[in-house]
């Protein structure tokens, strides 16, 4: 394997372990599997129950609510073998839910909702609104406060799984939106965990063209009740709890952007080691190898920026510094595997077109991570405002 060797010398004893384990169960579960289920829209039932019976989905949360009180970096090293054996679901991202549970969550959230994460159920999260997009302050989705209980009404749309998941972390807005404040849009979101199928939920598929099991719903919210208990934190503090979880989904879509990644190069690199046609393997000559290097590096340099982002945040380094290293890992990561595809398809020729060859099959699921969660030209301004100081842009 071309980042085996690579990679596992990096590992700890508790990651090669890891490691040793996604191996195996891409021996069950491999490409094929993956195929069939993404061919279908189908949850990967069989391989996420194999995932939570060892106990994977609890590798960040405490023993005492039922995980195994690993660091991030051991989470980062679990997503990035699973993305390298071409088993790639936005499914995974619901691991960011736990640190938000674990921060800002009250005792009786924790127990309540921790232990079913860490045993595997599926939490949807409800964010992105069709008038919001990238500004998620603009959202309006409204939770009104109705005795020991909330009001919640409105839509979000690329809710990835909300019909399979069991619970939904819905962000929505608790006071009104007001359009000429920033500070009162900030002060005014909560959080909240609902059942994904309560009354007053319906939902309607959209068609993405991403060759992934996962599917993507809007989620219509119609007078939806929702127990005050279920509030996460304080009310109108969630834009802050938010941003504390979005720094670790920031590094779980580099995982599974190098992953992907790495798996399309190494298609490429054997193939041209064996495709022979002027009497040479393709890969002997330069125009071929030169790609290929590139692809490597590029895919090398953005480990080491999604190492240091997962060592900050098990580090507990201030806020600012952990989101510049997640936002510098999600734009670097994402932007080397999409140089990583495009040169493996190119060396494919013709047979990089082709889903028999399953390279064109990460293209859109890769191209898809420039965008979402959030899209690279917004970390460019992050970076451009608050680390070199210049004006603010949006």
């Amino acid at each position: 394997m071309l980042f085996e060797k690579v990679d596992r010398d990096e590992y700890t004893q508790d990651q090669r372990i890891m490691a040793d384990f996604v191996g195996k169960l891409a021996n069950r579960y491999g490409r094929e599997y993956w195929l069939a289920k993404a061919e279908k829209k189908e949850f990967p039932q069989e391989m996420w129950d194999e995932i939570a019976d060892n106990g994977y989905f609890g590798l960040v949360i405490p023993e005492e609510y039922g995980g195994a009180s690993l660091s991030f970096s051991d989470m980062r090293v679990f997503l990035e073998e699973l993305a390298k054996k071409g088993l790639f679901t936005l499914h995974f991202v619901s691991f960011f839910m736990d640190s938000i549970m674990l921060l800002h969550g009250s005792e009786a959230l924790k127990r309540e909702y921790l232990p079913q994460m860490a045993r595997g159920t599926y939490f949807s999260f409800a964010l992105t609104e069709p008038d919001a997009g990238t500004n998620s302050l603009r959202i309006r989705t409204a939770a009104i406060r109705d005795g020991d209980s909330y009001r919640i009404n409105g839509q979000k749309l690329f809710i990835t799984g909300a019909d399979e998941s069991k619970y939904m972390l819905l962000v929505a807005r608790t006071m009104p939106f007001n359009e000429d404040s920033r500070e009162a849009r900030k002060n005014g979101i909560s959080l909240f965990v609902l059942d994904s199928h309560a009354e007053g939920i319906s939902m309607q598929t959209q068609d993405i063209d991403i060759v992934t099991p996962d599917k993507q719903y809007t989620v219509f919210f119609d007078d939806v009740k929702v127990p005050a208990k279920d509030l996460i934190g304080k009310e109108n503090m969630g834009f802050s709890y938010l941003l504390s979880g979005l720094n670790l989904e920031r590094v779980i879509i580099s995982c599974f952007a190098l992953g992907m990644g790495k798996y399309v190069l190494e298609k490429a690199v054997n193939y041209s080691r064996e495709r022979n046609i002027f009497g040479d393997p393709i890969g002997k000559y330069q125009g071929v190898q030169h790609p290929l290097s590139r692809a490597f590096i590029g895919l090398q340099l953005a480990s080491l920026a999604n190492r240091k982002a997962s060592q900050a945040l098990d580090g507990g380094e201030n806020s600012g510094i952990t989101g510049m290293y997640a936002n510098m890992a999600k734009l670097a990561s994402s932007e080397a595997a999409f140089h990583a595809c495009d040169a493996a398809i190119q060396v494919h020729g013709g047979y990089g077109l082709t889903k028999e060859y399953d390279v064109i099959n990460f293209s859109n699921a890769i191209r898809a991570l420039r965008i979402a969660p959030v899209n690279n030209e917004m970390i460019l301004n992050y970076i451009g405002e608050h680390f070199l100081g210049l004006p603010r842009s949006y």
